[in-house]
């Protein structure tokens, strides 16, 4: 049995660089001695030894935006297939990214990688592309998955599937609302969200800035959006505050009382934080009217998925508009009783979709035994 490990990770999003990292740390308490190579963020970047891409290649977010950088894409998973049979991985691990990750992985087998192919995050089969749950139970080994209801759409190809849970598991709720009553403005983690969701932040502001112009703004963002945030609210007239420390942005967290976020992972977390939110998104229209096509699911936002109705305001795509978002951001600022009643249905959504012991330690684990299994195997 070797000693010293070698494994290739891919992440192309931050949501997944933050669950990389995390992992890697875990992984590194069971055995510290494994290298790590890939693709990620400034999170995961700290522990590969040679990281072939960042983040920041991966910008295109709906079908035709994808369509447009297909020949980038095709070029990156090449060179990747190459690195990884060139370094002799023992172990490849993607994390969410399916359009990139899969066909990562099959060209993998066609050129005869044999060893482990870990995927974490499962494509969203139960929503739209059914048929992608038979694709990767032919080319991973094992799918780590986020919600427990996951597990049955892949298990029935024989893809082993193991339910770890969602890592809001680790963000703490704010126990205590305070007399201050700022509102934070997420808006998403691609260059491609901000813009198309930052005139309504300045829609909202506005209203702010004649109803309530005590109130402070904050941004919690990343550090590659934080100087075109900066530069776009210089001229409010308005406290506004412009975050990337994690410490901070906590810290502001325990001062805040209502939220705009870009739909994803950071509503799940203004969730778990018992902050009241309301999502908005918007996707390329052309995008947004194949996807009509075929996606079987009402909604956007995960808890109202798992609940089957609206407990979180949403307003998506062609939908959002001046007049809907402000109805709406206004309800959010003044009907306290809309927003206990979110609350109250999102803490019992979420019992739903919690795992009762840590993700990322039940993902290490996950991975360490893939790695040891094969290894004696070989």
């Amino acid at each position: 049995m070797k000693n010293n490990y070698k494994i290739f990770i891919c992440a192309t999003e931050q949501s997944g660089d933050n669950i990389g990292h995390n992992i890697i740390l875990e992984i590194l308490k069971i055995n510290n001695n494994i290298i790590f190579d890939g693709v990620g963020g400034s999170k995961m970047s700290k522990y590969l030894r040679k990281r072939f891409y960042s983040i920041n290649d991966f910008n295109a977010m709906g079908i035709f935006e994808v369509i447009f950088s297909l020949k980038k894409y095709i070029s990156m998973v090449t060179n990747l297939v190459q690195k990884v049979l060139y370094f002799r991985y023992d172990l490849v691990i993607t994390i969410d990214s399916p359009d990139f990750n899969y066909p990562l992985i099959k060209k993998l087998r066609k050129y005869n990688y044999k060893n482990k192919a870990i995927h974490i995050v499962a494509p969203t089969v139960w929503a739209w592309r059914k048929n992608r749950a038979k694709k990767f139970s032919i080319v991973f080994d094992e799918l780590l998955v986020l919600f427990n209801f996951e597990i049955k759409y892949f298990s029935q190809y024989g893809l082993k599937t193991t339910f770890i849970g969602h890592p809001v598991y680790y963000i703490n709720k704010i126990q205590k609302i305070t007399k201050k009553d700022n509102v934070a403005f997420l808006a998403g983690s691609r260059l491609s969200e901000l813009k198309s969701l930052l005139p309504y932040f300045k829609l909202a502001y506005e209203y702010l800035y004649v109803n309530k112009p005590n109130l402070i703004i904050f941004f919690p963002t990343l550090p590659h959006l934080e100087k075109k945030i900066k530069i776009f609210v210089s001229d409010w007239k308005m406290k506004v505050i412009v975050v990337t420390k994690k410490e901070e942005i906590e810290k502001l967290y325990n001062f805040t009382t209502r939220a705009v976020v870009c739909s994803g992972t950071a509503s799940l977390e203004i969730a778990k934080m018992n902050i009241p939110q309301i999502v908005i998104y918007k996707l390329n229209i052309f995008t947004e009217l194949i996807g009509k096509m075929f996606v079987k699911v009402k909604f956007a936002n995960i808890l109202n998925i798992v609940e089957d109705k609206l407990i979180i305001p949403e307003i998506t795509n062609s939908s959002l508009n001046n007049a809907k978002f402000m109805n709406a951001f206004k309800n959010l600022l003044h009907d306290d009783t809309e927003n206990f009643n979110q609350l109250i249905n999102i803490n019992n959504a979420l019992k739903k979709i919690s795992s009762d012991h840590p993700p990322y330690s039940i993902a290490a684990k996950r991975v360490y035994e893939n790695l040891i299994s094969f290894s004696k195997a070989t």
